[in-house]
């Protein structure tokens, strides 16, 4: 797969000028001049609000399926810039997408919850909470068609205060949110570059179903992915909701991290893309989800 070619993602903080040179991202900061094949970028997050960007810069990125992030007031990411119609046979595949059963839907979205799942409870006995990981092997194993009763909800609950502490809440104002949050942004906008370059429709979910959401599709295929995140944040230190440059940094490489995926290791943001185009013939086709999983 051509795509798989771009691994960097890019994340500038101050001030600069982007501009196009011959298939090259040329960034311009004072004095200093760099230069990145465009081939080579997969994100670019835009942290400052004192960066311009040419047009011709905005076009190469829809040609190079280059997915931009920006940044509001408090450096938090707040909204993306995603290719149009990224396959060659987008028409006929919305049409097939259109035409998944509920069924369907329902068996996918039950493997995708206890896939999710059992990483929770390995990211648990990773960090030697045994009796807990147990816990969500033992939830995962109760998961219904189209997680009828609802057990991720009462895995989360279990995970996150085991994780973090008993008085934690994901919608607490804290550190750890801070770093989720950003975290999930940079490996939702791979999944998003994927699912548009896949020819799916990104607003088209199996279970997300907002009609304010663009891309719901990409909210449901990070489940699995989220506990990667999870792990990342448990070995930060922060002592306020701001996240450092540092933290940032080592949100962003974490998509550098390990993952197996039909037997096979891969840096995370390129099993992402395995990931899509597999689910992509199991939504459409009849093939197996194959189960994504950590590295020890």
């Amino acid at each position: 797969m051509s795509y798989d070619e771009a691994f960097k993602t890019l994340l500038i903080s101050s001030n600069a000028k982007l501009n196009l040179e011959l298939n090259h991202l040329v960034i311009k900061q004072d004095e200093n001049i760099a230069k990145l094949f465009l081939k080579d970028i997969n994100i670019i997050v835009l942290e400052s609000l004192q960066i311009s960007i040419s047009s011709a810069l905005f076009n190469a990125f829809a040609k190079y399926k280059i997915i931009l992030l920006t940044c509001d007031e408090t450096h938090s990411i707040n909204g993306v810039f995603t290719p149009f119609l990224g396959h060659f046979q987008s028409a006929k595949i919305a049409k097939e997408q259109m035409n998944v059963s509920a069924q369907k839907k329902a068996i996918l979205w039950q493997k995708i919850i206890k896939n999710k799942i059992l990483n929770q409870a390995f990211i648990l006995k990773k960090h030697n909470k045994i009796e807990q990981s147990n816990e969500l092997i033992n939830l995962a194993k109760k998961v219904s068609l189209n997680d009828s009763k609802n057990i991720e909800a009462v895995a989360a609950a279990l995970y996150f205060k085991t994780l973090f502490s008993v008085s934690f809440s994901r919608d607490e104002l804290c550190f750890e949110n801070s770093a989720l949050n950003y975290g999930y942004a940079i490996i939702r906008a791979c999944i998003i570059r994927a699912v548009c370059i896949s020819g799916l429709l990104p607003w088209l979910g199996i279970k997300h179903d907002n009609i304010y959401n663009s891309f719901a599709l990409c909210d449901d295929l990070i489940e699995v992915f989220r506990a990667s995140v999870d792990d990342c944040v448990l070995k930060l230190k922060g002592e306020s909701e701001f996240l450092s440059k540092d933290d940032k940094r080592a949100l962003i490489s974490n998509l550098q991290s390990k993952i197996n995926f039909n037997g096979q290791n891969y840096p995370l943001n390129r099993a992402i893309n395995h990931y899509v185009a597999n689910f992509k013939n199991a939504l459409l086709y009849e093939d197996e989800l194959k189960i994504v999983k950590f590295d020890d």
